[in-house]
């Protein structure tokens, strides 16, 4: 008795204590989220929970205390309706994938008085089951559809509609984002860093940073702003370049080449030059300080798109810091317009360097329609080489009937499953190839690296089900399944991978990418010779 008499003070004690405003609308934002996709009254679209929403923000300043809190959204919930017990839910099996839904939180005693606790657990056990007006299936599409109103006339939001912006994007992906549980930062985390950030982006162009960050932080490819014509602002400052060509090796920017030789002349810079301060920061620094401006699954991913403009600036100078035959020099390194150098890039050496005894395929190029016929050319070669390093066009369904002597698994999927939000199904192994007596019995050889993506990285799993094959190269972009898109307020949007990709062992392709048998990681020597490392790794396995 004493016992229980304790933890009612405690609670009681707990439900008077203060709470900040961040933590009243991070709350607001999740039961909000909650309810919308769980409570079968708002399944029906007849109520309109956005401008409930923006009531419920725009009085939270007069929440002082979590007992208040509480009183709010338990009386925001009672003006819904009852909800009737589900005769037809029933716990997960084992077709279910579980690891994205977490709803411990409705639990939350620190936070939730009995009352509140009791009906929200008593929701999350009886969720709607059936269909919801912001969510549905599109079979055609196979993948996600939201319908969201966009109030597309507001290039800047006012905060309350900033808000709803971020709680719309953060539930679904609470919800819906099949590789949820994977992510770095804890997803509920995010939504605290962000309720201040959307609140003091004051400015269009502030607002569109952070649609951006907020974007970044779910760490998929798949994932961009696109920006309303109307809203898109002009860059008033000067995008200016280096004059030479670099790649990133370990900690470090390798000059590889010249953009102009002669402006590179101008402030010695040299081939071999390793790059390893530019400004007051590292080379590792100056990416991570970019890297919420962009979108990527893995770090390689992320470099992909940031290294191309690690250097620019709008300044027609910056201080460089670099190792040339082990000692560090400073210089000044002058940049201009891109039009300036006149650049041209090579032209690729891929048939001068490929032995007559092996087939290459660039699959950026090769049309469903010429399968047959570079099949059958390639079909008494020691090997085949398969270049996926850029995307390709629909083609490894046909490829792959000659390369197997019968069907073959390569991928399992995860689809959302509408009837308890956060739950996933696993799908039914997807196969390639047929029974062919005739098939293709030298090796192949898959290029691989962070071009690699979506449908490429598909396809690098399919054509990995022939008898003697391995993928060669380095970390793919790990941005797969088909993409479902989000609307903001204002008429942003953006897109995320909406089903999850695996191996038939349960490897995860969205993130870490497809798995590597060889690894084909670029020398220094490598970059300076211009050499493919990955093509001559291909070519030399073929050839043992």
């Amino acid at each position: 008795m004493r016992y229980l008499l304790a933890l009612l003070l405690l609670s009681s004690t707990a439900l008077s204590q203060s709470v900040t405003q961040t933590q009243t609308l991070v709350t607001i934002g999740k039961v909000w989220g909650f309810l919308k996709y769980y409570h079968p009254q708002l399944a029906t679209g007849k109520v309109d929970w956005d401008g409930q929403l923006i009531q419920l923000i725009d009085e939270s300043p007069a929440i002082h205390s979590k007992a208040d809190l509480s009183a709010r959204i338990l009386n925001w919930i009672d003006k819904l309706g009852p909800v009737e017990p589900c005769s037809r839910c029933s716990l997960p099996d084992s077709t279910c994938f579980s690891q994205n839904l977490d709803l411990s939180w409705l639990a939350d005693s620190a936070l939730f008085s009995p009352a509140l606790r009791q009906r929200l657990t008593f929701i999350a056990a009886n969720p709607n089951q059936h269909p919801n007006h912001y969510v549905r299936w599109d079979p055609f599409r196979n993948r996600l559809a939201f319908s969201e109103a966009k109030y597309a006339t507001m290039a800047l939001p006012s905060v309350s509609y900033r808000l709803l912006g971020l709680f719309r994007y953060w539930n679904i992906i609470e919800y819906f984002h099949p590789t949820k549980y994977a992510m770095a930062q804890p997803w509920h985390q995010v939504l605290t860093q962000f309720v201040p950030r959307f609140q003091q982006a004051t400015d269009t162009l502030s607002y569109q940073h952070v649609l951006q960050q907020l974007i970044s932080a779910i760490h998929d490819g798949h994932a961009e702003l696109v920006i309303p014509p109307a809203y898109r602002l002009p860059w008033t400052k000067p995008f200016l370049f280096p004059p030479f060509d670099y790649r990133l090796l370990n900690d470090s920017l390798l000059v590889t080449g010249y953009l102009n030789d002669s402006l590179s002349r101008l402030d010695d810079i040299r081939r071999g030059d390793r790059l390893i301060r530019i400004g007051d920061s590292l080379v590792t620094e100056l990416i991570d300080q970019r890297a919420p401006n962009y979108s990527g699954s893995n770090r390689s991913a992320l470099i992909r798109q940031i290294l191309p403009v690690l250097l620019t600036g709008s300044q027609p100078v910056v201080q460089i810091d670099l190792i040339r035959d082990g000692q560090r020099l400073r210089k000044t390194v002058h940049r201009y317009r891109f039009e300036r150098f006149g650049y041209r890039p090579p032209l690729s050496v891929h048939a001068k360097t490929i032995p007559s005894t092996i087939g290459y395929i660039d699959l950026g190029t090769l049309q469903v329609s010429e399968v047959k016929q570079v099949m059958e050319q390639y079909r008494n070669r020691q090997g085949i080489i398969f270049d996926v390093r850029s995307y390709p066009k629909g083609t490894f369904q046909r490829i792959c009937d000659y390369l197997n002597p019968v069907p073959k698994g390569f991928a399992l999927y995860t689809k959302p499953d509408l009837s308890s939000p956060g739950l996933f199904r696993w799908s039914e192994v997807q196969y390639v190839g047929r029974n062919n007596a005739d098939y293709y019995r030298g090796k192949v050889a898959i290029l691989c690296d962070s071009r690699t993506q979506s449908a490429a990285e598909s396809t690098c799993m399919a054509l990995r089900t022939a008898p003697q094959a391995k993928i060669i190269g380095t970390q793919s972009a790990g941005a797969n399944g088909d993409v479902s898109h989000v609307v903001f307020p204002g008429g942003y949007q953006t897109r995320f991978s909406g089903r999850g990709v695996y191996t038939l062992n349960g490897q995860l392709i969205l993130g870490p990418g497809v798995p590597i048998d060889i690894d084909a990681t670029p020398s220094a020597a490598d970059y300076l010779l211009g050499a493919d490392r990955t093509l001559q790794a291909a070519i030399d396995w073929i050839g043992q």
